[in-house]
């Protein structure tokens, strides 16, 4: 696997957005890293974009509603998944740019995760 990814950041408060490439992260004690094969334009994102509110950290990364695939689960704090669960989860755009849906890969944490019945 590549180390990077693709990932649509908006650049500045009310500013652009650009597809820009960006590191794939690595999870910690209690994440999952998923592959995003969903992410949902919530109210919220745009609200985020047009009125600045919520982000003071630039660039962001926006996506709050996301489905995708385990790819790599944290070495500890994690049971229940395992590499290639279908899963979805609510990403966060307050705790950095890894937790948001709008990249191909996004971290979140296992205790907040659903997996996705087949």
């Amino acid at each position: 696997m590549s180390q990077l990814q693709k990932a649509l950041l908006l650049q500045s408060k009310s500013g652009s957005f650009a597809v820009l490439p960006r590191s794939i992260p690595k999870p910690d004690h209690g994440q999952l890293l998923i592959r995003v094969e969903a992410a949902a334009l919530n109210p919220v994102d745009w609200k985020i974009h047009k009125f600045g509110y919520l982000l003071e950290d630039f660039p962001a990364i926006l996506g709050s509603d996301i489905a995708g695939v385990v790819e790599e689960v944290a070495a500890e704090g994690v049971s229940g998944f395992v590499k290639g669960d279908r899963v979805l989860f609510q990403g966060k755009l307050t705790d950095g740019i890894d937790m948001a849906g709008f990249q191909q890969y996004a971290l979140t944490n296992a205790v907040t995760t659903a997996k996705i019945c087949t």
